[in-house]
């Protein structure tokens, strides 16, 4: 069992037991621990197999909870989880992942409507039967069934660093047997999209049978959908497909362009070998005449490409958006962003405001990871929950970050902001406090329901102050729950190009925010990006990485990016 789903168990349970009137205390321990775990950069299973008492030394980790953590670890489920739900109507619980409803208002709406399901909901909503409850309304209404079309856009889909540690997990697994040359990742996961359905693994295989046996009894395996010689379909226990393919060695670059994809991708490339007078499949790349075929090419990507005049186009560019016309004239970006031009991250969180660890956990892990600066950016004074600061406040950490700052010779660490833009689009917090940071981000975190005049009108006055240097995850979105903002985002990328303010790239739980094609767009009209973890733990630096998939998916090069850029590069280029 991976940590997102032990996470997500205790936050559902922390909802239920909210539901049902519980302790506070006993709620807010299942939030917290849910939390703490989504954080940790190493699965609890791999921490377990090493040192039980290691599962001791995570924050907000119980004698209780731990129990709880084990049984999961040990059986893949958990016994209290199951009584826990059975107390509800089967699909209750699954409403809470609704963008504005939380376990308050869906216990009214049981309680006054009779609402058991997200079905139930949305019938509620178009007869009007919420229009009369206190608190609600006929927008209560409306948003509702926005949310609900979104939330079943998602349903069976993982988000991407979910899918990926997922896959990581099998593939540490399938490389402990000696019969396994290659492995590689294929479909969607290797075109670095935000939510994954069916994981696809590629692999060469000395003894077919023999792995294709030791596959199947991967230990998270639930069910057996399909054992075969070339082909094996299991699904785990948190409800994923995996395909593994044995592909001979001759054919495994051809059968990984053709099931990384995507299927528009592969029907045009397919098309201009047609025209060549070639066939292009999974198996290779051959010249058909007098009804025989002879094999071209095949055991490599850049084969297989090269075969009909293509220069290999990164598996993240591969959605038919124009690629194939840029690589036929050899034109594709021979810079596209990786994760070694990443030199720093300028948004990040400590436990002055809502981060799990200290402003010296911080530094110390950046630095670990080779960076040559970080902003430190907690939260303004709006964010009660997260325990913002007022201007005095943050005046104040400023001087003690930068008195931390002095002692530290080789990474600079810049003092920042993460400051809420009111409904109005003011700013949180008074320029005389502003003007004293390094680094000034500016945030929507409330009156997500606006429409699109006001919202985009809140935005770009926002971007007028004088102070801003980053405008923090643009479109507002949470991938599951929470659709984007109503923006004319346009008018967002020309006001960013115009004041110098940087667009975020956003890696922080469920957002990658901006998206690839928000990316594309925004570079378009001459935009900049910076792309930050906006990390509330250590652990949490660690996702820069699908950042950086995210940019390269919009076709970023380094120098679109600012944090690819040297200390004195980088400091210039804020400047307002």
């Amino acid at each position: 069992m991976f940590n997102k789903q032990i996470s997500d168990m205790f936050l559902r349970i922390a909802d239920a037991l909210e539901i049902k009137g519980e302790n506070v205390f006993k709620i807010r321990a299942y939030r917290t621990a849910g939390q703490n775990i989504m954080g940790l950069s190493r699965q609890l299973l791999e921490l377990f197999e090493e040192d039980p008492g290691e599962i001791d030394n995570i924050e907000g980790i119980g004698k209780d909870l731990k129990e709880k953590i084990i049984e999961l670890l040990m059986t893949g489920g958990l016994k209290y989880y199951e009584d826990l739900r059975a107390e509800f109507p089967e699909g209750f619980l699954d409403m809470l992942k609704l963008s504005g409803l939380g376990p308050k208002k869906l216990k009214k709406l049981h309680e006054r409507l009779g609402i058991e399901n997200v079905d139930d909901l949305e019938k509620s909503c178009r007869r009007g039967d919420l229009e009369n409850l206190e608190g609600m309304g006929v927008k209560t209404q409306e948003k509702f069934i926005e949310a609900i079309g979104y939330f079943r856009e998602q349903v069976g889909r993982m988000l991407l660093p979910e899918a990926d540690k997922c896959a990581d997990e099998v593939l540490k697994y399938l490389l402990r047997f000696k019969y396994f040359k290659k492995i590689e990742k294929a479909g969607s996961l290797r075109r670095g999209k935000e939510t994954i359905g069916d994981l696809d693994v590629l692999a060469q295989a000395g003894d077919r049978e023999k792995a294709m046996d030791f596959f199947v009894k991967y230990p998270e395996v639930r069910e057996v959908v399909a054992k075969g010689h070339t082909k094996s379909s299991v699904i785990l226990k948190n409800g994923t497909q995996i395909d593994l393919r044995i592909v001979e060695s001759k054919s495994f670059g051809a059968a990984l362009v053709y099931f990384t994809g995507s299927k528009e991708h592969n029907v045009k490339i397919r098309s201009i070998a047609k025209r060549k007078g070639y066939k292009l499949n999974e198996y290779g790349v051959f010249f058909e005449s007098g009804g025989k075929e002879k094999y071209i090419a095949g055991k490599t990507e850049k084969d297989v490409y090269a075969a009909i005049d293509l220069e290999w186009i990164p598996p993240e560019l591969r959605e038919n958006r124009g690629e194939i016309e840029v690589s036929q004239k050899n034109s594709l970006p021979k810079d596209l962003l990786e994760p070694k031009d990443i030199k720093g991250d300028l948004h990040m969180h400590s436990t002055k405001s809502d981060g799990s660890n200290t402003l010296e956990d911080m530094i110390r892990a950046t630095r670990e990871r080779g960076y040559k600066y970080l902003a430190i950016t907690d939260h303004s004074q709006l964010i009660k929950v997260a325990r913002g600061m007022n201007e005095k406040e943050l005046l104040k950490r400023a001087d003690e970050v930068r008195g931390i700052a002095k002692k530290i010779k080789d990474i600079k660490v810049l003092m920042g902001v993460e400051v809420d833009v009111l409904g109005d689009g003011t700013l949180d917090l008074k320029d005389y406090a502003l003007k004293e940071m390094d680094i000034v981000i500016a945030a929507i975190h409330s009156k997500f329901s606006l429409d699109k005049e006001a919202q985009t009108e809140r935005v770009l006055k926002a971007m007028d102050n004088k102070y801003v240097n980053i405008l923090a995850h643009p479109s507002g979105r949470l991938i599951t729950t929470r659709s984007p903002l109503k923006l004319d985002f346009d008018k967002i990328f020309k006001k960013a190009v115009q004041k110098n303010i940087f667009l975020e790239i956003n890696t922080h739980g469920e957002r990658i925010d901006l998206n690839d094609k928000n990316c594309r767009r925004a570079k378009e009209l001459g935009a900049k990006f910076v792309i930050n973890t906006d990390a509330h733990s250590v652990e949490q630096l660690s996702e820069m990485k699908y950042g950086v998939i995210t940019a390269r998916r919009g076709g970023l090069v380094k120098n679109d990016v600012l944090n690819t850029y040297s200390l004195d590069k980088m400091l210039r280029a804020i400047k307002r």
